[in-house]
């Protein structure tokens, strides 16, 4: 079994402190600017994404959206797990320990979503922080609420069978 590389407690809360105090103009042709502020490196863009290496690789962070807004920001706060039971166990630790930690910085979450994928999330004013489990790392997004409720839309719809 390899050794997960994670986000130490102080880093994930540091790194969500840094993401909810964002001041920026959430415009995928400013991305170069948020990259700097944070030590990310700019890999490759799209016509409305742009994806980044913040520490974990090629892509261990995306700025997502619509157009030029963007909508999301995640960052991979985890290495890839070994895809298998061992590794998934190894995940599901540091989301444990990074909820904790971050729920030690926030308060409580103002949602817990369980499932294949648990997420759990601290709503605020404009944007919300969302800590994922997918299974093979841990994911931290920083999403515009506009964003998180259409993408939450897409899911109802999914789930109902109607897309």
């Amino acid at each position: 079994m390899t050794e997960l590389r994670a986000l130490t407690d102080a880093e994930i809360v540091e790194l969500a402190t840094r993401l909810r105090s964002l001041d920026w103009s959430w415009q995928l042709a400013d991305a170069a600017v948020l990259a700097s502020a944070f030590g990310w490196e700019v890999v490759m863009t799209g016509d409305d994404w742009v994806m980044l290496d913040a520490g974990f690789g090629a892509g261990s962070a995306k700025l997502t959206g619509s157009g030029d807004q963007v909508g999301e920001i995640m960052v991979q706060v985890t290495d890839f797990a070994d895809d298998d039971a061992a590794g998934e166990a190894q995940t599901r630790d540091a989301f444990v320990g990074m909820v904790a930690a971050l729920t030690g910085a926030f308060g409580e979450p103002t949602a817990r979503i369980p499932g294949d994928v648990p997420e759990v999330r601290w709503a605020g004013a404009e944007t919300t922080l969302v800590l994922r489990d997918p299974a093979v790392m841990v994911e931290l997004f920083l999403m515009t609420n506009a964003w998180l409720a259409e993408q939450d839309g897409l899911i109802d719809l999914e789930e109902q069978g109607l897309l």
